[in-house]
Order: C-alpha cells, then structure tokens, then sequence
C-alpha cells in the first residue's frame, strides 16, 4: 500500500540523517582499515544483521531467476561499481569537486524515470528544482572547487569515474524501482550479501594497512584483535545502522515514493553534515551556507510543490 506523503518525507529525512552520519564515523574507521575493506565490513556486518532479523519478522527470501538478475545488477551498479570508481578517482581529485560532480545523481534519476518509469514524467518542476538544488550544493561546496577542473590527463579520468559513480547510482533507483516485488528486508540482506562478496577480492589484496597479516588464511586484513574499541563500534553502527537500515529504508521509498523523490537525498546530506558540523564541532555558519541552504530547500520545494501540498491537506 502506498505510503502517506508525510511518512515518505519524514523516511527521507531520516535517511539523510542515516547516510549524512556515516561520513564521520568513516573517518574513524579509515584510521586502521583502507576503503575497500570498511565498505566491505560494512556490507557484511549489514547482511548478518538483515538476514537474522529478516527470518524473526518472517519475511519471505528472494525467489525467481528474474529477481535474482535485479539483486545481482543492485549489488553491482548501485554497490561495488560506484564504490570502486569513486575510490580511484578521490585518490586524483579534490573530495569538494567530487562533491559537486555527484550532485549530478538527481538530473540522471529523473531524465530515467522519464523514460523508464510510467508515472515519473519529466516536468519543468522537475529541472527548475534541480539546478536550483545543484546551485546550492555549488555553494555550499565553493566556486573555488572548479579550478581544479581538468580537461586532460589522470585527473580527467577521475573526473569521468566520480560522474560515472553518480550515473551508477541514479541508474540504481532505476533498477530498484523496476525489479519484481519482494520483501525489502530481504532484498537488501541479499543485495548487500552479493555486493560484500564482489567487493572483498578488492579488501583483501588492497594496500594501505599499518601491517599486513592473515586472518584464517585470507591474505590482506590486520589482526581484528588489533582494532582500537573506537574502530570497532563505529564500523559496526556503519554496518548495523547506515547501511543496513539504510538500504531498508531506501528501498521502501523507491517502491512508495519513486527515484525521483528518493534521489533529493543528495542535497539533504550535506544540510545534515552541515547542522552536525555546527552542533558538534563548534562551526560557524556563513552567509554562503545561509544561501545554499535556502537554494536547496527552494529545489526541494519547487520540484516537490505537489508532495508539499498534498501534506498539508491529507487528514489529522
């Protein structure tokens, strides 16, 4: 059953707050772990949480060749490919032009929804509250991140894989949007059990660890009795909370609210990071975040004006 638009948007948020969260407990982690493995424990600690809790709430496991393709391209295009490529081109680039290349991710899901998805047309809306958006991720992020822009060499190639990193996930919503119906609890466990193994080839031959030993015989993981107690809980709320709970709730809105809808999480994140910043950290806000703030929240509104009236009408 569809879900009431207030509901939608108060999940959205909560997946923003989710996913906006996760940068800071990464940075702990990055500490002892390279990227590849943190996402892979991620996803594995995110499958052993799901699946358990999948067969408590008796939900029914994934069936049928057909839905096993779309977990397969899930995992894939929306987990293992845009994290590798996202992985190259930020050892090349700077972490703020990365940020304004996969603001791009909105425009992608909504010109494939026009195409892909029968009640998701593209509408002026639509683009009028993505360039705003977009303008306000560009300043909040700084102009000044566009001078280093290339149009040649190693950093234009990592340009191309961060864009691609945001086609990759706009091509996602697509493709949750699309595949058969299922249990989302156990589509996810799946998905994310699918993306852990794609991705653990990468983790266990990767460099970068303080030193290098095995573990019951796979080469490339530090001893788990030398992780600080820090490390551990913040890659186990990674696991448990930002990407297992999180992909339930993200694939719950794209199967009630559509792509489109899901995809103005891009420009809700760096609101959340921001309000964190200034409640933990201490930062002060300038004129610059004051205005990409309101050009964020006035794309958000102009291309969901409909889902904002309908909240304010639906019954108490």
């Amino acid at each position: 059953m569809t879900q009431r638009p207030l509901t939608q948007w108060l999940l959205l948020f909560s997946l923003a707050m989710i996913w906006g969260s996760s940068f800071a407990l990464t940075s702990i982690v990055l500490r002892e772990l390279s990227p590849a493995s943190v996402v892979f424990l991620r996803n594995l600690f995110a499958c052993c949480l799901l699946f358990p809790l999948a067969l408590v709430l008796r939900r029914s496991l994934p069936k049928g060749t057909r839905l096993w393709l779309f977990i397969l391209a899930m995992a894939l295009i929306g987990n293992a490919l845009p994290f590798m490529l996202i992985s190259w081109g930020q050892q090349r680039i700077d972490s703020a032009l990365a940020g304004i290349l996969m603001a791009v991710m909105p425009l992608v899901t909504i010109i494939l929804a026009h195409f892909f998805i029968p009640d998701e047309p593209l509408n002026r809306p639509k683009l009028i509250g993505f360039f705003i958006g977009f303008l306000g991720i560009f300043v909040l992020i700084g102009p000044s991140a566009l001078s280093a822009f290339q149009l040649s060499g190693e950093a234009f190639w990592a340009q191309l894989a961060v864009l691609l990193a945001a086609i990759c996930y706009g091509m996602n919503g697509i493709i949750t949007r699309r595949k058969p119906k299922s249990d989302s609890w156990s589509t996810a466990a799946s998905v994310l059990m699918i993306s852990a193994v794609m991705l653990w080839p990468l983790a266990a031959f990767t460099s970068g660890f303080s030193h290098q030993l095995e573990l019951q015989g796979l080469p490339g993981f530090t001893n788990l009795t030398d992780f600080s107690q820090k490390t551990w809980i913040a890659i186990t709320l990674l696991g448990f909370i930002c990407t297992g709970i999180g992909t339930v709730i993200y694939m719950t809105l794209i199967h009630s609210a559509g792509p489109s809808f899901v995809s103005l999480i891009n420009y809700l994140i760096p609101i959340w990071a921001m309000i964190l910043g200034v409640t933990f950290m201490n930062e002060v806000l300038s004129w610059s975040h004051w205005l990409a703030l309101a050009l964020i929240l006035s794309g958000i509104g102009i291309s969901q004006g409909r889902s904002f009236r309908s909240v304010v009408k639906q019954d108490p």
